[in-house]
């Protein structure tokens, strides 16, 4: 294994682009799982131990050589869409843009190691301090003066077995925020805010060993009584909702085409999702798959009210579409309100 891996970006330009610029767990987590999509996974294991404070996550995808962990995962800024490419060679189209949002799983715990093997290649990685990296910051060290840390014989060990094949491996070590929902929940969240199942029925998700299905809604889907859904849309989750009154059609303009649905509830209390006080489900933004923004429409002021009973999903693939637009803000957790083809869609 190589001895030197180094960031290839300033440590202060790091530190200025906002190394905790992504405090939401789920928003790490959703940012692992994308890799893991643009990797061409079929599967994503997730563990997770509240007690000992530690996270790993786990694919089977194409994996990473040593010229990729150095020149394409340690710099920051790297576009997978270089020369062009819009898709995975499974097809898929690429959700990571600019590079930036790996921020968010290098910074949001004490120890972060990475472990990555292609098909018939060896074992790389390196394990990142982030005591250490802020220390390195401090002193006005380049990045050629701080190198990653090398992981342990015991983890390349282990790591190897779980790998098997090919595939990349994050072990996250005292999560700065800690894990205060129990995996349930945790379950409920990656549920309602990826979707890459719909692109790609073979992209399966699985935390503590259960995957994560339609199954973890269930509460939703029990409570829901009106749905409007476009014309060819599929979703398991609208197939369980065993209790609808009335199920119609939602029409997308040519110009402006679309998918999706909204759905209704009795009363805006069944919108909260047991277990979680401070979540509350929406009308979200979708792109290829993954939430770009949750409560969409709450810039419309006419549909406050209306909205307090309304759920769904809108998704809207050709907002990235891979051309030299990008539409999403720089914590890739929201799109740009005054960009004109977001604004006609809201209109």
């Amino acid at each position: 294994m190589k001895n030197e891996f180094r960031f290839n970006i300033s440590l202060q330009i790091l530190n200025h682009l906002g190394r905790n610029l992504y405090r939401n767990f789920i928003t790490v987590l959703g940012e692992a799982i994308s890799n893991s999509w643009d990797a061409d996974a079929t599967n994503v294991w997730v563990e997770i131990d509240r007690e000992q404070n530690t996270m790993s996550i786990l694919d089977d995808g194409v994996g990473m050589s040593e010229e990729d962990f150095q020149d394409k995962f340690l710099k920051i800024g790297y576009s997978k869409r270089k020369g062009h490419y819009k898709t995975t060679q499974k097809g898929r189209p690429f959700i990571g843009r600019k590079g930036i949002g790996k921020l968010a799983l290098l910074s949001c715990a004490k120890n972060i190691t990475i472990l990555s093997q292609t098909k018939g290649g060896e074992l790389v990685g390196g394990v990142i301090n982030n005591d250490e990296l802020e220390q390195a910051i401090q002193d006005d060290l380049s990045s050629t003066e701080y190198s990653l840390g090398i992981p342990s014989d015991e983890i390349r060990s282990s790591s190897a077995k779980e790998l098997k094949e090919q595939g990349t491996l994050i072990i996250f070590d005292h999560l700065n925020d800690g894990i205060h929902n129990r995996t349930e929940y945790i379950s409920k969240l990656v549920a309602l805010h990826f979707r890459f199942a719909l692109i790609d029925r073979k992209f399966s998700i699985y935390i503590n060993g259960d995957l994560v299905s339609v199954d973890c809604l269930s509460d939703l889907a029990n409570a829901t009584e009106f749905i409007w859904e476009t014309q060819g849309f599929s979703d398991p989750f609208l197939d369980s909702c065993n209790f609808i009154k009335e199920r119609s059609t939602l029409k997308a303009p040519e110009r402006l085409p679309f998918r999706g649905f909204i759905a209704s509830v009795q009363m805006p209390r069944y919108l909260k999702i047991r277990g979680l006080s401070e979540e509350r489900v929406s009308i979200d933004l979708f792109v290829n798959g993954r939430l770009r923004e949750k409560d969409f429409f709450r810039s419309i002021s006419s549909a406050r009210v209306t909205t307090n009973y309304l759920y769904g999903q809108i998704h809207i693939d050709s907002l990235d579409d891979g051309g030299s637009i990008d539409r999403f803000t720089s914590s890739r957790e929201g799109v740009i309100g005054d960009d004109p083809c977001v604004r006609e869609y809201l209109k």
